[in-house]
């Protein structure tokens, strides 16, 4: 089983600095989720290397995957995507990507045009079983183009999405953060 991870970036959630508590929350609220996961047969864990969720997601993919076995691949969309990260989230992304047990672009060239996102889309879909996508339609993101794309080929394919929300994330802070 193979299980994509996307989300939001961190600016789209107003996380502006890896030590605010919000960021410490999603990782350990992502850990669960892979922990979950892990334990229901995921073989392969997906990220696309985006700053966000995806960062944290990795995080937990390193943290748990000797205990858990399974394998975490980055698919880079294209060269030079991660020019734009400050210095400690391309430090961040080049220490991921030495700990991943595969890593490619999908793309390898740099960025022409914006239909090639509907095509790395596409692929990584394809590519996967399913998915775990944070994204609540009250926040937009960019991700609504990606999870719509999901929900396309669940039409015609069998594909699992397991969307979070906020009320999710908060229930989670509710139970793990108890005072």
């Amino acid at each position: 089983m193979k299980t994509l991870i996307t989300g939001y970036r961190p600016h789209e959630l107003g996380i502006f600095k890896d030590s605010q508590p919000e960021a410490d929350v999603l990782r350990d609220f992502m850990k669960e989720k892979v922990r979950a996961y892990a334990e229901t047969g995921t073989e392969w864990f997906i990220i696309q290397g985006y700053t966000g969720i995806e960062l944290y997601a990795a995080e937990a993919l390193i943290a748990l995957r000797e205990e858990y076995g399974f394998k975490f691949c980055v698919l880079k969309p294209f060269h030079k995507f991660d020019d734009r990260y400050k210095e400690d989230d391309q430090a961040k992304l080049r220490h991921i990507l030495e700990e991943s047990d595969f890593h490619r672009f999908i793309y390898d060239r740099e960025y022409e045009s914006p239909k090639m996102f509907r095509i790395i889309s596409r692929f990584l879909i394809e590519h996967s079983d399913q998915a775990i996508v944070v994204y609540d339609e009250e926040v937009p993101s960019k991700t609504r183009f990606i999870y719509d794309q999901m929900l396309e080929f669940q039409v015609d394919n069998p594909y699992n999405i397991e969307r979070i929300q906020f009320d999710e994330i908060n229930a989670f802070i509710d139970s793990a953060y108890e005072r």
